[in-house]
């Protein structure tokens, strides 16, 4: 695939209102998705059909390794991607609730998946979390860099998984607050317009239109290791609002409070939350183009987004 075509153009956005599919990949593979159901695996998978793959997507219990190991032997994938997590509804709080369910999914069974993709001789790609570090835009974190947020506990769990992978030659696909041109409830989108108070920091997103080619990249280079894949640069929570009521609703009301009044001891959450900006440097040395979502780029997204309500 040519480098200029990792990202979406806006006709291609349009998919949501049943536009033209974006042109068929010169060479085809055949994807297993974990996770196919969920916001990121199912539109992943939708991605990987329109461009002429193979895309198996039954579902296999993520916690059962002998299952997984029998049903890559037998499909024979190329690349397996894990997109499966603990559900952590309505937010990461759920995860201080239920420690166990979260370790089995998104620990052990991150490691199921890679170690009977690995016995299979499928390439393992494992997409996980930049919420393993708190700090602002001067520093952006590079995939060198130690985690320095232990703040949650779905964040000492994504840690926990990173750790063990890194003994393995798995990709780990690093993601921050994904966004999409199709409403969802984990788009960062929608989730923030459903709050009425509402933190804005410096953070890196990910925009999954963007996501989604770079995926399809890399299956077919197939490196190994950390690999954060985020746009350019950082946006605030207080952009996004801004564009949606200036597009969408310019009656949405919205109050912006501290990170103390959002976490203290009366705050709003249970857990801490991780703030941070991450380097997309080695994205870009391999060949990945995530172009940051500026006001122009928000501003057509949001418009996208206003077509799918």
């Amino acid at each position: 695939m040519e480098q200029e075509q990792l990202h979406w153009s806006s006709s291609e956005f349009q998919n949501c209102s049943n536009g033209a599919a974006p042109e068929l990949a010169p060479e085809f593979m055949k994807f297993y998705i974990l996770g196919s159901t969920g916001f990121l695996g199912s539109r992943c998978a939708k991605y990987l059909k329109s461009k002429g793959h193979i895309v198996l997507t039954k579902r296999v219990e993520i916690t059962d390794f002998p299952l997984l190991v029998k049903t890559f032997k037998q499909t024979q994938p190329e690349a397996v991607i894990n997109f499966t997590g603990a559900r952590a509804e309505p937010n990461i709080d759920w995860c201080e609730d239920n420690k166990e369910t979260t370790v089995r999914i998104n620990v052990l069974g991150a490691l199921n998946a890679a170690l009977a993709a690995l016995k299979s001789g499928a390439y393992p790609i494992q997409i996980s979390s930049g919420c393993v570090y708190s700090g602002g835009p001067d520093t952006p974190f590079t995939e060198e860099d130690e985690p320095n947020f232990f703040g949650s506990f779905y964040s000492r769990a994504r840690i926990a998984m990173q750790l063990a992978l890194k003994e393995l030659p798995v990709l780990q696909a690093r993601i921050r607050m994904p966004i999409s041109v199709e409403p969802h409830p984990r788009n960062l989108i929608s989730k923030i317009i459903s709050y009425q108070k509402v933190i804005s920091l410096p953070n890196s997103a990910t925009l999954i239109e963007d996501l989604f080619p770079a995926l399809e990249k890399l299956a077919e280079i197939k490196p190994i290791g950390i690999l954060n894949l985020t746009n350019d640069g950082y946006i605030e929570h207080s952009q996004i609002l801004e564009q949606y009521k200036k597009i969408i609703n310019p009656n949405h009301k919205y109050a912006l409070i501290t990170l103390e009044e959002l976490e203290g001891k009366h705050g709003l959450v249970k857990a801490k939350r991780s703030n941070c900006v991450l380097s997309n440097a080695k994205a870009k040395s391999l060949g990945l183009k995530m172009p940051a979502l500026d006001k122009n780029r928000l501003k057509e997204i949001m418009e996208i987004y206003k077509l799918c309500l």
